[in-house]
């Protein structure tokens, strides 16, 4: 009863908070697209274009390590999308986001497989169907209906969302009640799918709740109660929140952990947490959490990193590492930059700026402001030249443990996904706070 009760007091303060504050929905876009580094970001779509599918439109993720030839990652092709979209290349984002809608060979489980060839036949390289990569799938939908109105990619992004609400938790019992499980169960006549590695020792994907994924839903809820008005969108949003309060949250670092009895530093959920939330949905979780967040990555996942820039030189870059540095030295490796991350903590600094400039804090929205254009200038400053445009490695170390399953591909590789994230940065876009990406010149429906 009481433990009920609690559940019901706090989803009332959820829904409030979502009902009162717009959760950063509408952005100041004039502070945050960045317009002298505009031919930087067409630059950076000048390589995408190049490299990809040129039937499909879908990305290849990894260009330079052979064991990835022409592999196209989910998530990786809704941050293309996004990017496209940002750059007002809309045709470019439906012709994406078209090929999932018409190709059954990449559905099963009710979501979109993690990872595949296309071409006149799909050859799939990893049949696993993650929660998040659907999650930004369905961002990615919403985002093109917002700007086109086209509500065919407002349908697939509510069949999106409505896998997400079938993943959800709703055992008030248990401690991930209103959490979104990493995926959905496996087909039984494959006893190991739907396993982390394929392995049955390791944990099932429907048991799994990471951090990261409810933080995605959570902004999709929410995006998709504000253009439809539906309560299931509101009331798994809040839900979302509950578990990012109860379960995510840190108390004693004052940062996200990576997941339910997870401690492990994940760099892309607290600049993720920052975006989705803003300074208010943070203040529900703890008072002051935004600027303790920033404060935690700052002092624990900021570092430099030898890098050698397009003139052969050596230079030491600054940005994020996948995790902190504790973790690294468990690790035994040395720091290393992710540009995608980095991006990410880039529109995260804008989040802040936004939201403490509407709160009438000018100085504290001009110190992000300055260490979101400290961050973006030196990383543009060491892009790379390549296929008539710009693009970045994954990280600055090849073949490196990254502290999160997998390793940096090898060396010589250009990965889409940094690019992509670039763009975003530069056109003042970030997908969490879908509005931000909205075309505000664009005509209302």
């Amino acid at each position: 009863m009481i433990r009920n009760l609690f559940y019901a007091t706090t989803r009332i303060v959820a829904v409030s908070l979502l009902l009162f504050s717009l959760n950063g929905a509408v952005l100041c876009a004039e502070l945050n697209a960045d317009v002298s580094n505009a031919h930087h970001a067409e630059n950076f779509l000048t390589w995408l274009m190049v490299n990809r599918d040129k039937d499909s439109g879908l990305p290849f993720s990894h260009v330079g390590d052979e064991r990835f030839q022409h592999w196209t990652i989910t998530y990786d092709s809704a941050v293309v999308a996004l990017a496209y979209s940002a750059a007002g290349k809309y045709a470019e984002a439906k012709k994406i986001l078209d090929y999932y809608i018409g190709t059954p060979q990449v559905w099963r489980l009710g979501g979109i497989i993690e990872c595949y060839v296309a071409g006149k036949s799909l050859l799939g390289k990893d049949w696993s169907v993650r929660s998040g990569a659907n999650i930004w799938m369905g961002i990615a939908g919403l985002n093109l209906y917002l700007n086109t109105g086209d509500q065919k990619y407002l349908e697939f992004a509510e069949k999106i969302a409505d896998f997400a609400l079938s993943l959800q938790n709703t055992d008030k019992q248990g401690g991930n009640f209103g959490g979104i499980a990493l995926g959905p169960k496996g087909d039984p006549a494959y006893p190991a799918d739907q396993y982390l590695g394929y392995d049955l020792e390791k944990p099932e994907f429907s048991r799994v709740y990471a951090t990261e994924i409810t933080i995605d839903s959570y902004a999709l809820f929410h995006s998709l109660f504000q253009a439809t008005g539906k309560t299931k969108y509101q009331l798994a949003a809040a839900d979302c929140l509950h578990w990012l309060k109860s379960s995510a949250w840190n108390k004693f670092e004052h940062r996200f952990n990576r997941g339910y009895q997870d401690e492990t530093v994940a760099t892309d959920v607290q600049s993720w947490g920052i975006s989705a939330l803003g300074v208010d949905g943070l203040n529900y979780i703890e008072p002051g959490a935004a600027e303790r967040v920033v404060e935690f990555v700052e002092k624990n996942c900021l570092s430099e990193s030898p890098f050698v820039v397009p003139d052969k030189n050596t230079v030491m870059i600054r940005g994020v590492d996948f995790t902190d540095k504790k973790r690294i030295v468990e690790l035994k490796r040395p720091p290393m930059i992710s540009f995608e991350w980095t991006f990410q903590l880039i529109n995260a600094y804008s989040r802040l700026a936004n939201d403490y400039m509407q709160l009438g804090e000018n100085k504290k929205a001009e110190i992000y402001l300055q260490k979101k254009e400290q961050l973006l200038k030196q990383l543009l400053a060491v892009a790379i030249s390549d296929s008539g445009g710009l693009a970045f490695p994954y990280a600055t170390l090849s073949d490196a443990e990254i502290g999160h399953e997998n390793r940096t591909p090898t060396a010589g590789n250009l990965s889409t996904i940094g690019g992509a994230w670039a763009v975003l940065a530069i056109k003042g876009c970030d997908p969490l706070a879908v509005h931000s990406c909205v075309d505000s010149t664009r005509p209302s429906k």
